[in-house]
């Protein structure tokens, strides 16, 4: 969710696969019956499948950050970034049920190597940096503006925020943006 901290994900994944989830929520409104009449989520039925919320928070943004070629799928040759939760979503399981799966992950697997077993952090795992190498056409203008308004409301230059080489990208892995045409 937009703003929303990450540490509510499992409640709104919740909401998101149980109608009597999100109804019993409603009711606890205190203008209940205004937020009912203003909204349409008292008359949504739908309720997403694991699959779909496995599509939302895996594959939807590494195809959003154009890293569908790494990242959001486990074909050969992706990064092997898997989480196991303590749920079976062939058996019937309750709404709290589904909070409680996704609050704590059974098995993190990053880049290949386990860093939770058990719910328990076994290894840091393997870390990189991802970071946008973005070719553009620098418009001298925009420069000389951003550079004016450093000087009237920074007490820095424009410079201390320069970072030149790459020699401060720990594990890089570069996404090669070129916007010059």
């Amino acid at each position: 969710p937009n703003a929303g901290p990450f540490t509510r994900y499992p409640r709104i994944i919740k909401w998101l696969m149980s109608k009597e989830a999100r109804e019993e929520r409603l009711t606890t409104f205190k203008h209940a019956d205004k937020v009912i009449s203003a909204t349409h989520l008292h008359g949504l039925d739908r309720e997403l499948s694991f699959y779909e919320i496995a599509q939302m928070t895996r594959a939807g943004p590494a195809k959003a950050l154009g890293l569908m070629g790494t990242y959001g799928g486990l074909a050969p040759g992706m990064d092997a970034d898997v989480v196991v939760y303590d749920i079976n979503p062939e058996a019937p399981f309750t709404p709290d049920q589904i909070e409680q799966a996704f609050s704590a992950a059974d098995l993190v697997i990053k880049t290949g190597v386990p860093v939770v077993e058990n719910g328990v952090v076994i290894n840091n795992g393997n870390k990189r940096t991802l970071w946008v190498d973005a070719k553009v056409n620098e418009n001298p203008q925009v420069l000389r503006d951003v550079e004016e308004k450093f000087l009237k409301y920074y007490s820095v230059s424009l410079n201390n925020y320069e970072v030149s080489g790459r020699h401060y990208i720990p594990n890089p892995y570069a996404i090669e943006v070129d916007a010059t045409q």
